[in-house]
């Protein structure tokens, strides 16, 4: 079957599917994947980045081999694939939480400043596009409810695709209704670290970061190879 055809009959399955989902649902997961081509067993589709993949997979697996069926009137094995030029994706991680409360007297948490952001950098100014359509979703249902939906947050693409635009949408969103937010780079994270074991202050130093309700850390791919500071952030 041609590359030409794939794409349609998946279009078909869109169309058939776009009837029966929610428009958020449909917009955010199925409207951005497409038939890429098929043999005498297997269906490929394309999805934009591995959470998508992931989460159809997961979630729609058996309604979309149903659909492809029906429409094509042949039983395939469905596949689903992460586009190559898919850069920039979201990834729920998941990292243990400690258990240790705060103190009962913590220290006043630090404060979003507006000031030291780029006034640019918001959700409405975000530049969407197939690659990172899922990031901005994800990142602004953070903003809607920390902690709830994903926690941590993981984005990642390659450099200058909007990574830092959206941290800071998200911090400027959660400082806007009144909710403490830290905003650091692995460079000061990790500096600030090695003055806490150095000085021995580290529960000075958890608490500073525990006491804030919301988290962003900046270019959090630094700390890779850097073993004891990674053990630190993820035991903060």
């Amino acid at each position: 079957m041609s590359e030409s055809t794939a794409r349609e009959v998946w279009r078909a399955v869109l169309g058939d599917l776009q009837l029966q989902l929610p428009r958020p649902t449909f917009e955010t997961w199925l409207k951005p994947t497409e038939g890429v081509a098929y043999d005498d067993h297997v269906f490929k589709v394309e999805a934009p980045n591995p959470f998508a993949v992931e989460w159809l997979e997961r979630r729609m697996y058996q309604a979309l081999q149903k659909t492809l069926h029906k429409v094509s009137g042949r039983e395939f094995e469905l596949q689903l694939t992460v586009k190559s030029q898919g850069d920039f994706y979201a990834v729920e991680q998941s990292f243990p939480v400690p258990d240790q409360a705060v103190s009962a007297t913590p220290a006043a948490p630090p404060l979003f400043e507006m000031r030291s952001f780029n006034p640019k950098y918001s959700f409405d100014t975000f530049v969407v596009g197939p690659s990172n359509r899922l990031a901005l979703s994800a990142s602004r249902a953070v903003a809607e409810s920390p902690g709830q939906t994903y926690n941590p947050l993981f984005l990642h693409s390659g450099a200058g695709l909007g990574k830092t635009h959206l941290l800071q949408a998200i911090g400027k969103s959660c400082a806007s209704r009144g909710m403490s937010v830290l905003y650091v780079t692995s460079e000061q994270f990790t500096n600030e670290f090695i003055t806490a074991i150095r000085n021995r202050t580290t529960e000075d130093f958890r608490r500073r970061y525990r006491s804030v309700q919301v988290l962003l850390m900046d270019d959090v791919q630094f700390l890779s190879g850097k073993e004891q500071t990674h053990e630190g952030f993820f035991h903060t």
